[in-house]
């Protein structure tokens, strides 16, 4: 029986939870999320978004990177060739139809900036957006059936109150004699008005009478600002949100603009629209700098009846029915690298993503509440456009977006943000909401009221005195005439008490409507404490809920950095240990580049032995050639002389820097010695055809002579550096070209001439035989 009793209880528990969770799914709806795709732009070539089907869009990255494709999926999905009644009959259709059963409503654009937010909200004249299409609706089906201007009037607290037909006779007429008629557009022979598709509700009560009220505001900055108050002039004045009576979020002292046809309250939302904070960006020639909010409230008054004479009435006892639909327009997001904003609007452009990215934080954290039924605080507080949509998204009325979406490739990390924002938000639950009737104060009652009678009452009518008391008098019906002073006297006494009496009503009235105005602004300060006691006890209890945050956050940071220190202590000694080793390692280290330096000198040394011993080798191998070539070259000296029987000069080197005057040739004698002086040859005409080895020692000057050297094959060289050039087998005659300055500057060209022989070590060498000069001399001089 007990494991029976243990095994039961779970069970009876675990359905209990299922039914009260499909009880409170039964009682919400999520956020319905539509989708809208912008045509490609025509200096765009590649697009980043596909259509799969009417829900589902694939993002597609571009081919260089390596991102994965991602599906996303919607409630309904608007292709490039989607118009906007299309878009109008899906989305903003069914929010109209609570409008006009009393219930409310949110819908907002979201998307980057140039994405067509805005168009879809508001269009053009010709092709009319969201908003335009809902004006005209609402109008097309209550037109017939609007209360008198005035009858319903805003009490500036998010309220409305009834007036009696006399009061709204009275605002009327002064409407018209002070000519203080709300400033609008300056009205011309065409006035701007949208294309109306005559689209009527069914389902509207005929016995209801309707008023609408139109709002205009937007958020710039984080700060709230009234586009329909003209009475701060051009500058305008922020507001204040604060909370009603009915724990609604509201702008207080906004201006509630009650309009009577589609035509007015376009001129209305254009003058709002000239005051709308727009500038010029990289991506968007008009970009919204802020997020602008077009409310409508439309009012009805149930149960009108007629009185005696056929006229409409509203009963004492009745309700007020009121719907609001708030239309919004968010500011695109941005990235300051593709705009590159500077000054004003990089701070509007941040300011505009930290309201984004509050909403978005807003919508995660209700988002994991409903998932793991957990009671986090969400920071509606962070942002003034969190703030003022508290209530839709805890019930208030239905909630839907539209995201628009630029396929362009440029705009794939924008797009990427924008549908992951969209993901979250579908998963949001919001509680249904319900139509709520309001009182509201009734009009004066002509008839009295029945007076409760006490004894104080009682005491107060006897002690009243409304003048002369009223004589008894006793009639004789058969002679009245005796009694004509009496009735004259009595007539006297109740004009008197008459006139008292009207007095006296007079001045209770007054003192009604005094009393009635000081009720008013006494209930009036009550809801502003009200709200100011409920906004402190909520930021107190918030501060407190952070205090306790930041507790838990010391307790977990000290606990942290006790576990860092004990690491850190922990790393020291590793550290210590491993220097340690590292000192062990340097002194190896050290020792082992000693011993290589030891090593290297020995090295050194031997190296220098092998060299001094191979030169030594190599000298006695150069001296030994030299006296082999020594006596080669006596041998052919000696074969010349007599191949030759003359004196034959023999020049070896001839140094540069002396003349060739200071060496005499040696001459052998010959047996048979003449006196006769030998000419030398002339051989321009052999050495025309022989290969020239040209050595200048330095760059040599311009020679001004008639005669100039003549050596067609040539190699010319400043250094003999390279053994081939002297080995070279095709040269076969070298000459040296010097100059030299003389006496009086003038300069003397030496060409010394020799032949190049090989010799038996594959070596060459060069006999000088023949000596040219070139020199130029004044014959004034040679006279002298």
């Amino acid at each position: 029986m007990k494991r029976a009793s243990d095994g039961n209880t779970p069970v009876a528990s675990k359905t209990s939870r299922t039914q009260s969770r499909e009880n409170i799914s039964l009682n919400q709806e999520t956020v319905r999320v539509f989708c809208r795709i912008r045509p490609l732009k025509e200096d765009s070539t590649s697009c980043c978004v596909k259509l799969l089907s009417e829900t589902t869009l694939s993002l597609t990255a571009d081919t260089k990177s390596q991102r994965k494709d991602c599906n996303y999926v919607f409630k309904q999905i608007f292709s490039s060739f989607a118009n906007q009644r299309e878009v109008f009959d899906n989305v903003a259709l069914p929010l109209l139809e609570d409008l006009v059963n009393g219930k409310s409503g949110l819908l907002f654009t979201y998307g980057v900036t140039g994405s067509g937010k805005t168009f879809t909200l508001t269009g053009d004249q010709s092709n009319p957006g969201i908003m335009p299409r809902c004006i005209d609706t609402l109008f097309n089906t209550i037109g017939d059936y609007q209360a008198r201007k005035f009858l319903i009037k805003s009490d500036k607290m998010n309220g409305f109150e009834v007036q009696s037909e006399q009061e709204a006779s009275e605002e009327r007429s002064r409407e018209i004699k002070s000519l203080k008629r709300y400033k609008t557009v300056k009205k011309n022979n065409n006035p701007f008005c949208y294309e109306n598709d005559r689209i009527k509700l069914q389902g509207v009560t005929e016995t209801n009478r309707f008023a609408v009220f139109i709002t205009y505001i937007e958020i710039y900055n984080n700060i709230v600002y009234d586009l329909l108050d003209e009475s701060t002039g051009e500058v305008l004045q922020s507001k204040a949100i604060r909370k009603d009576f009915h724990n609604n979020m509201y702008v207080n002292g906004v201006v509630e603009v009650e309009v009577k046809s589609a035509a007015e309250t376009f001129e209305l939302f254009c003058l709002g629209q000239k005051r709308k904070h727009m500038a010029h960006t990289t991506l968007n020639a008009e970009s919204s700098r802020s997020h602008s909010v077009f409310n409508i409230r439309l009012v009805q008054l149930q149960q009108i009846v007629q009185n005696n004479q056929g006229q409409q009435m509203i009963p004492d006892q009745n309700l007020l029915k009121v719907g609001q639909l708030s239309l919004v327009d968010l500011a695109g997001t941005e990235r300051s690298k593709r705009t590159q904003n500077i000054g004003m609007r990089l701070k509007e452009t941040g300011n505009i993503n930290n309201s984004l990215m509050s909403l978005r934080a807003c919508l995660e954290i209700l988002r994991e509440n409903q998932l793991t039924g957990s009671n986090k605080l969400v920071p509606y507080r962070d942002s003034r456009l969190t703030f003022l949509f508290k209530n839709y998204f805890e019930g208030e009325g239905q909630v839907r977006m539209v995201v628009c979406v630029n396929p362009s490739v440029e705009d794939y990390e924008e797009n990427l943000q924008v549908l992951r924002f969209a993901e979250i938000t579908q998963e949001v639950k919001v509680p249904r909401s319900e139509a709520r009737y309001t009182p509201y104060k009734t009009p004066k009652s002509t008839k009295p009221k029945p007076q409760i009678q006490t004894r104080s009452t009682i005491k107060a009518k006897k002690s009243a005195s409304f003048g002369p008391e009223i004589p008894s008098i006793k009639f004789n019906y058969d002679n009245v005439k005796q009694h004509e002073n009496e009735l004259n006297n009595l007539i006297k006494i109740l004009k008197a008490r008459k006139q008292k009496r009207e007095t006296c009503e007079k001045n209770v009235t007054k003192m009604e409507e005094n009393f009635r105005r000081r009720l008013v602004t006494v209930n009036q300060v009550f809801v502003f404490d009200k709200s100011e006691t409920q906004n402190i006890r909520a930021t107190f209890k918030k501060q407190k809920n952070m205090n306790l945050n930041l507790e838990h956050k010391i307790t977990d940071l000290e606990t942290i950095n006790n576990e860092l220190l004990s690491k850190n202590k922990d790393l020291k000694e590793v550290v210590q240990a491993l220097q340690n080793t590292i000192e062990k390692k340097n002194l190896k280290i050290n020792q082992n580049l000693l011993a290589c330096e030891v090593r290297k000198e020995k090295l050194a040394l031997q190296n220098a032995r092998l060299l001094k011993e191979h030169e030594e080798k190599l000298r006695k191998q150069h001296a030994q050639h030299e006296a082999e070539l020594e006596f080669k070259n006596v041998k052919l000296k000696k074969v010349k002389d007599l191949v030759d029987d003359s004196y034959v000069p023999v020049i070896t080197s001839i140094p540069t820097a002396q003349h060739y005057h200071d060496y005499e040739p040696h001459q052998t004698p010959n047996t048979y010695r003449r006196n006769v002086h030998r000419t030398l040859p002339h051989r321009r005409s052999r050495s025309a055809g022989e290969a020239w080895l040209e050595h200048n020692t330095v760059k040599p000057v311009a020679l001004g002579t008639v005669f100039q050297p003549a050596m067609k094959k040539r190699k010319s060289v400043t250094k003999l550096d390279k053994l081939k050039d002297v080995t070279n087998s095709k040269q076969n005659k070298y000459c040296l070209i010097a100059q030299e300055v003389q006496n009086g500057g003038k300069i003397e060209t030496n060409l010394y001439k020799g032949d190049i022989l090989p010799t038996c070590g594959g070596g060459a060498q060069v006999i000088f035989n023949e000596v040219e000069q070139l020199k130029q001399v004044s014959p004034v001089e040679n006279d002298k």
